[in-house]
C-alpha cells in the first residue's frame, strides 16, 4: 500500500511540474516574420514552452513549433517576454526566445551577416 501511495504522489508532483513549467505569454509584432520554415504576418502572438524540446508560437493568421537547438544562459534580469529575430535582408527570422526570470533558447543560427531585432524586454530594437 505505501508503494502505491508513493507512486501516486510522484505521478502528481509530475503533473504539477509540467503545469508550472509550460508558461504562455503574449505579445504584439509589429513586422512580418519567420518561424521555423513558416512566414507569420505581424500581429498579436502566444509564445509558450509546451516541452523540454520546443517553443510554439500562435496568432489568428497562423503557428509555428521551432525545436530548441540549445539553452542560452540568462544576460539579464528582464521581466518580460523577449524575442530576438536575425535581420538578414528584408526578413526577420526568429532566432532566440527568453522568458522572464529564465534562461533563453536558441532556435535558429544565422550564418550570413545580420543584424539583430528585438521585441520586448528590457531593451527593444528594431
Amino acid at each position: 500500500m505505501k508503494r502505491l501511495w508513493l507512486v501516486a504522489v510522484m505521478v502528481l508532483f509530475a503533473a504539477g511540474g509540467a503545469l508550472v513549467y509550460a508558461q504562455s505569454l503574449t505579445v504584439n509584432i509589429d513586422f512580418p516574420f519567420q518561424a521555423g520554415h513558416k512566414t507569420l504576418p505581424a500581429g498579436t502572438y502566444t509564445v509558450e514552452k509546451p516541452d523540454d524540446n520546443s517553443i510554439a508560437i500562435r496568432g489568428a493568421s497562423g503557428a509555428a513549433v521551432l525545436v530548441i537547438l540549445t539553452q542560452l544562459g540568462r544576460h539579464d534580469v528582464d521581466k518580460d517576454l523577449e524575442l530576438v529575430f536575425d535581420k538578414v535582408g528584408d526578413q526577420n527570422l526568429l532566432s532566440e526566445v527568453w522568458f522572464p526570470g529564465q534562461d533563453g533558447y536558441l532556435l535558429l543560427s544565422t550564418k550570413q551577416a545580420h543584424a539583430h531585432a528585438v521585441v520586448g524586454g528590457s531593451n527593444p530594437h528594431r
